[in-house]
């Protein structure tokens, strides 16, 4: 079975409704779901962004600006946010 790629984000975690985040994280680590089979299963482009977004929760911080630098924002602003996101998704305190 042939997975789209993953997909370098344009946008970082705050240009991304907490709705559309929280659809994929829960996907993602509450339900286990693997990252080539979430963008497998949609075609839309923005979810897959979303996704590949949501993948880049748990990773080291140079794997994360590595990904995200297509963002255009400085590395602390990014790094900022996923704080903030996973504190708001509820994954830290």
């Amino acid at each position: 079975m042939d997975h789209p790629p993953f997909r370098h984000p344009t946008h970082c975690f705050c240009q991304v409704s907490s709705e559309k985040l929280a659809y994929w994280a829960e996907k993602r680590y509450r339900e286990g779901r693997p990252t080539s089979e979430l963008l497998a299963s949609t075609t839309d482009p923005d979810g897959r962004e979303v996704i590949c977004i949501v993948a880049l929760l748990d990773v080291d911080e140079e794997t994360l600006l590595k990904s995200m630098g297509d963002v255009n924002l400085p590395e602390h602003h990014i790094l900022h946010c996923r704080g903030e996101t996973r504190r708001i998704l509820g994954m830290d305190p």
